[in-house]
């Protein structure tokens, strides 16, 4: 399905993050990303192609069984050319490496086919109320 909308942007940006909740079924991750997608992380190496980012999906989700991604808010921009764009999606983390929660900014860019083209993670943080009622971000 064309992806002409920004509401139809955030589907598929949820579509894909949703079927990465079960890393041993990647049927779905395959029906919304295209086999060229492009996936880079600030803590581990970059991917290139579907199938290598699915099978470091799941070796990551082996030590990382509880990790889960609650989406907070999402925002979406529609190419220039009426198809395809971009979406940014803000999330809480848990259940990660390190054993702290953080919030997360995700950028992904979905072609005009409505496929998940590439995927980046922006910035992961974590921010903790001091006494003063300031924050200090880690």
């Amino acid at each position: 399905m064309p992806a002409t909308t920004c509401v139809e942007l955030k589907r598929i940006a949820r579509g894909f993050l949703e079927a990465l909740e079960d890393p041993n079924d990647p049927t779905k991750a395959r029906a919304v990303a295209s086999a060229d997608l492009s996936v880079t992380h600030e803590s581990y190496p970059s991917t290139e192609g579907l199938e290598q980012f699915l099978s470091g999906w799941a070796k990551a989700k082996q030590f990382m069984p509880n990790f889960r991604m609650e989406l907070v808010d999402m925002v979406a921009e529609v190419d220039a050319s009426g198809s395809g764009g971009k979406v940014w999606v803000f999330s809480k983390v848990t259940g990660g490496g390190g054993g702290t929660d953080r919030d997360s900014i995700d950028m992904m860019s979905i072609n005009g086919e409505g496929k998940v083209l590439a995927a980046s993670l922006v910035m992961m943080y974590s921010l903790e109320l001091l006494a003063d009622n300031s924050y200090y971000y880690f």
